[in-house]
């Protein structure tokens, strides 16, 4: 498993588990260890899976990446 799709399983699992957005984002950055490319990566796969049974849960994986993307460095 590489490192965008353990942080895409984690971005879905805490999106399903209704935690609060800034703790939810705080697991993330610490599990992504500050890998741009790969939150980008796991940002895409998300995107390109518009079929997954849980859209909604979809849909809130990506706002959080996209919000973990904002702080973290270009």
């Amino acid at each position: 498993m590489t490192t965008a799709d353990s942080i895409r399983e984690h971005a879905i699992s805490l999106a399903r588990s209704g935690v609060e957005p800034p703790e939810a984002i705080r697991e993330l950055e610490a599990s992504s260890g500050g890998r741009r490319v790969a939150v980008v990566r796991a940002r895409q796969q998300l995107l390109s899976s518009p079929d997954e049974p849980d859209d909604q849960a979809n849909a809130r994986a990506v706002a959080l990446l996209d919000e973990l993307l904002g702080r973290l460095p270009v």
